[in-house]
């Protein structure tokens, strides 16, 4: 059975002073302006669960997922994807921190991570392979 973890921007399980070090790295716009969403936390949960039995990161039926899920939000207009996985054997924080850095280091990812969104959806799931995998939705 594959194990999802809800994780609010990355680093929910990080203590409380470095979600601040890190909200004002991300220039606390994920935390302060955004709110997270039913539909995309659950189209985050489900794409994080199937990269995690797959053993595999992608945007996998990005076009179809994104026709699911479009209507139910017709307030936005804008969505946007990350995924990534961890390093074999790390722990969720270790795992979320290298995600981030990872993110931080790639200015298309980052431009969705650090981006102006109304709403989120951000799971992490560990695949019985040691290895989290993650997804992001952000909609604006």
């Amino acid at each position: 059975m594959i194990r999802c973890i809800l994780a609010i921007l990355i680093l929910a399980t990080t203590p409380s002073e470095q979600l601040i070090e890190v909200g004002r790295d991300l220039q606390v716009k994920s935390i302060l302006t955004s709110q997270p969403h039913p539909v995309l936390q659950a189209e985050a949960e489900a794409q994080a669960a199937y990269q995690a039995r797959i053993h595999r990161q992608g945007h996998f039926w990005w076009e179809q997922r994104y026709a699911r899920f479009r209507p139910q939000i017709p307030e936005c207009h804008t969505f946007s994807e990350v995924v990534n996985e961890s390093w074999p054997g790390q722990d969720q924080e270790a795992a979320a921190k290298e995600m981030y850095r990872s993110w931080k280091l790639s200015p298309g990812h980052w431009s969705a991570v650090d981006g102006r969104c109304r709403y989120y959806g951000y799971a992490m799931c560990l695949g019985d392979n040691g290895v989290w995998y993650a997804c992001g939705i952000f909609a604006e």
